[in-house]
């Protein structure tokens, strides 16, 4: 038994001896179909015209695929209609797909032999046969047994072979790697296409069995027309013989017939009746054979139509898998089309990102810029601060030792009251005192007017310093004096006047709150703080200052009223000596000491009201020169840090707020 290469060898061998291409050596050069329709072409041109539905040439297995189907379907209908073969072979039936994708050494090998069955059984068999006989002896052994394998599968039914073609044609389609939704029309134009070939197979059966029936007939009448026509002439020759021996000429007439001849004439009359009863039933049996010759020849031409149907059902179907396969690369399109908008919408999602990345990240950039800018000055500015809150403490310190001295002084000053009071009640009891020399007290409020201009611009001052001070620690600012009630009675010298007018305060928050809107987020919190900070601190200077100036007030009234009192009693005294001399009391030495006490302690708390006015003088002018210093470091500072000295403006939130509170101070509203 030869092998599947040895089979291969010997058929592509014979092909090559067509001559219809260049010469092949491998079954790899019949995946497309070209050679093998060409040689189909050169066996009978008129089963097999035109060109294979796709390009030979192309790459796509599934072209190649559509080729090599277009062919079987021809090959087929050729080898059953004209050859009367029956397939498929004993080899199986080749599978095409198979062929297409991956040269299938053993689907080649039977598809070469339906192409050699279609050679020895087409009309130039003679040819081709003795072309055969040229060839090698392995090619002869193997073409020998290809027609062997055929001749076995003669004796197989028709519909077999039917069944088989409309299950090759639906096993193709479904055996398609791809469907979509025309192939429901495709199946149906195939199931049609079965259907029509069956039609054909039965119709071409019937056909042959009645040709030879009607042959048979032909041959039977003619036989019987002879024996007919013989039949006649025995009649004719009878009846002759008859109307001699009737008309009396015959030599016999007179003789009586015998038996013999009786016999002979019944047995000539039985086969006339006979033959007219045969050539009756010939004449009908004659009529049913045209009735089923027209009948015949309406299915030939129903065949013919039904098999161009079919050719260009045929040809739609082909058109209709180009169109579907078109319609699938399209969609394969359509995907990658939608796979690469979404990958553009990612990219350009992901530029977006990047470019608002890239844009915050310069905004970062100029805000570290700032802030490394603005880093010198606020390390200034809290060296300043530090600088500022050490100084405060030392004042703290030095104030609050006055404070303790003031305390000490003022438990005497009320002792010394009340002795005075208590002599006063003595005196107004009737016990004399020594008269003692009286001299006016200066004036308490004094150069007040020149007094109440230095506490306004000190009070100014003092605003600004707070404002300064806003971000220090809590002992900054808590530096300003907070005096008992106690206390309160010795600091003189303050009208009910405010240091910072309405108008000037109003003028300073809305520069901050200009300046808190124009910065940045920082800057307008700090400025927030900085304006809550200044509001209080004014309010509480304007309430201390209010206490302040009511308790002078208070304490001038009561010294005034003192002097008055003494006043009036050192005129009741004189009026006294003048009427009636009094006599000299036992206590005289007594009140004239206590006369001299109370001026003396008169001269005292005068004393001590100037003194503590000092103080406050002192105060407002230590607050005035510790601003001037911070005012002139912050601005010099500040020019260093720009590099143009005094002349721009400042850049720090501190500076331009002591800028303003400057501006304010002196009357240049901003």
């Amino acid at each position: 038994m030869a092998t599947e290469e040895a089979i291969a060898a010997g058929l592509i061998d014979w092909i090559n001896s067509l001559a219809v291409a260049d010469p092949v050596y491998t079954v790899d050069d019949f995946t497309n179909g070209d050679l093998i329709w060409k040689a189909l072409q050169q066996i009978d041109r008129f089963s097999f015209p035109g060109k294979l539905p796709e390009d030979p040439e192309t790459d796509q297995w599934i072209n190649k695929w559509t080729n090599l189907k277009h062919i079987y379907d021809a090959l087929s209908i050729f080898l059953v209609e004209e050859c009367g073969q029956r397939l498929p072979l004993p080899g199986g039936r080749p599978d095409l797909k198979a062929i297409a994708q991956s040269s299938s050494l053993t689907d080649t090998v039977a598809l070469l032999k339906l192409l050699v069955v279609a050679a020895i059984n087409c009309a130039d068999r003679i040819d081709y046969l003795k072309q055969m006989q040229e060839l090698a002896e392995s090619t002869q052994e193997v073409l020998m047994q290809t027609v062997q394998e055929a001749g076995e599968d003669g004796a197989e039914a028709d519909e077999a072979g039917v069944e088989d073609l409309s299950d090759q044609v639906h096993e193709d389609l479904l055996s398609s790697p791809r469907r979509s939704t025309e192939m429901e029309s495709v199946l149906e134009s195939e199931e049609r296409l079965g259907k029509v070939i069956a039609d054909n197979q039965r119709i071409a059966y019937e056909k042959r069995e009645l040709q030879k029936q009607l042959d048979e007939s032909y041959s039977r009448y003619e036989k019987l027309q002879e024996r007919f026509i013989q039949a006649q002439d025995d009649l004719k020759e009878s009846n002759d013989r008859l109307a001699a021996i009737l008309a009396g000429k015959s030599d016999i007439s007179n003789r009586p017939l015998d038996s013999k001849h009786d016999t002979l004439i019944a047995t000539l009359e039985n086969r006339v009746l006979e033959t007219e009863s045969e050539v009756e039933d010939l004449r009908k049996n004659n009529e049913v054979l045209k009735i089923k010759a027209e009948k015949a020849q309406k299915l030939q031409d129903d065949y013919d139509e039904m098999k161009i149907e079919r050719d260009r059902l045929a040809r739609k179907a082909n058109t209709a898998e180009k169109y579907r396969q078109k319609l699938e690369a399209s969609q394969d399109l359509e995907k990658d089309n939608t796979n690469l908008r979404a990958k553009v919408t990612e990219l350009q999602n992901q530029l977006k990102q990047s470019d608002f990345a890239q844009a915050s990240s310069s905004d970062l950039h100029r805000e570290i810029d700032e802030y490394r800018r603005l880093l010198p000055s606020i390390e200034q500015e809290r060296y300043e601060l530090n600088e500022m809150k050490k100084r405060l403490e030392f004042d703290y310190h030095a104030l609050e030792a006055r404070y303790h001295d003031t305390v000490e002084q003022l438990s005497r000053q009320n002792h010394a009251l009340e002795d005075l009071q208590s002599r006063l009640r003595d005196y107004e009891e009737g016990i004399p005192t020594a008269p003692t020399e009286e001299r006016a007290p200066d004036p308490v409020n004094k150069d007040f007017e020149k007094e109440e201009a230095e506490f306004a611009e000190s009070e100014a001052r003092l605003a600004a310093a707070l404002l300064n001070g806003g971000t220090t620690s809590p002992k900054a600012n808590d530096t300003d004096l907070v005096f008992p009630r106690d206390a309160e009675t010795t600091i003189p010298g303050l009208e009910d006047k405010e240091s910072i007018s309405e108008d000037e305060l109003k003028a300073i928050m809305s520069a901050m709150r200009a300046q808190a809107q124009a910065g940045t987020a920082t800057e307008r919190e700090s400025s927030l703080r900085a304006q809550k900070k200044l509001i209080g601190a004014i309010e509480q200077q304007r309430t201390k200052n209010k206490l302040l100036l009511a308790h002078v007030q208070k304490q001038d009234q009561t010294i005034k009223d003192m002097q008055r009192k003494i006043q009036r009693e050192s005129e009741s005294q004189e009026a006294e000596k003048d009427v009636v001399p009094p006599p000299v009391p036992k206590g005289t030495a007594a009140n004239s000491s206590y006369s001299l006490d109370e001026e003396s302690e008169i001269e005292r708390l005068i004393k001590q009201n100037i003194i503590l006015q000092r103080e406050l003088k002192l105060m407002a002018s230590a607050w005035y020169d510790q601003n001037l210093r911070l005012a002139s470091t912050s601005s010099a500072a500040s020019g260093r840090s720009r590099g143009i000295g005094n002349a721009g403006e400042p850049r720090g939130f501190l500076g331009r707020q002591r800028r303003r509170v400057d501006a304010v101070a002196f009357g240049k509203i901003l």
